[in-house]
């Protein structure tokens, strides 16, 4: 009688892969040492003068979005960025293993390149412009001899303002301010050292920009000097304040690998 042997079935979830973090401009192997998610190590996986940031983990369909596992992701991310052109990935994709990403890397090469040499010595500042002053309602209406007139049509002589009055002046009174914000971004950009700029929406009335810029890093001195002398010419109505530099991930879509499946 055969002795019956029984197999564990491996549905391949249990495998390692390739977790990507990042891709670097480098043609030199990397070491990260044990800073990857459940603490492996992350190396790099080349093709030409790029490089993907990479550990070992299992082969799952997706990975939780959980801070024990975005926290090191992230600083994977952060090291690479202190020491080379760097282009974040989306947060998740696993290859079976590195001949699968050195495939991907070689596919995406030209696409990838040119990003890299794109954000090459670049860094990311943050400049906030508000209105420094206590009240904004206040500051429009004793300087906008049209909006004065409008207020003190709806208001004049004891008037008490129905819905519709309060409706279109608050959205004439927020048209000036954006018509405003708009001449005054423009006005400050112009007068920055060239680079690239993404100015975001703004959710309260004091602020005037919030933009992020794009500049080579041996520009950013000339920045400094260009915000300090837009402060002093715009006077003490206004507020400027330069943050970073920080990488360039604003002006960077998180990167897809494109893997075989």
């Amino acid at each position: 009688m055969r002795k019956r042997v029984t197999r564990k079935v491996n549905n391949g979830s249990s495998h390692y892969g390739k977790l990507f973090y990042a891709v670097i401009l480098s043609d030199q192997e990397s070491n990260f040492g044990p800073i990857g998610l459940d603490n492996k190590v992350v190396h790099s996986i080349h093709y030409e003068d790029i490089g993907a940031l990479v550990s070992d983990y299992p082969r799952v369909d997706s990975i939780k979005l959980l801070r024990k596992n975005l926290a090191p992701y992230h600083e994977v991310i952060r090291k690479a960025s202190e020491l080379f052109t760097t282009i974040p990935a989306r947060f998740g994709q696993i290859a079976r293993d590195a001949g699968e990403v050195n495939i991907a890397l070689r596919k995406s090469y030209q696409t990838i390149r040119q990003e890299l040499e794109r954000l090459k010595n670049k860094v990311e500042m943050g400049l906030k412009v508000e209105w420094n002053v206590d009240d904004v309602f206040k500051y429009f209406i004793d300087r906008d001899d049209k909006l004065r007139s409008i207020r003190d049509k709806y208001m004049g002589e004891g008037k008490s303002l129905g819905r519709k009055e309060i409706i279109d002046f608050g959205t004439y009174f927020h048209k000036r301010m954006e018509k405003t914000r708009e001449q005054i971004t423009n006005d400050i950009l112009t007068h920055l050292p060239p680079g690239e700029a993404r100015v975001e929406e703004i959710n309260n009335d004091s602020t005037i920009t919030n933009a992020t810029l794009l500049i080579e890093k041996d520009m950013r001195s000339d920045l400094e000097k260009a915000i300090d002398r837009l402060g002093e010419n715009m006077g003490n109505e206004y507020s400027l304040k330069l943050d970073g530099p920080w990488p360039p991930f604003s002006f960077v879509d998180r990167l897809e690998l494109h893997l075989e499946r």
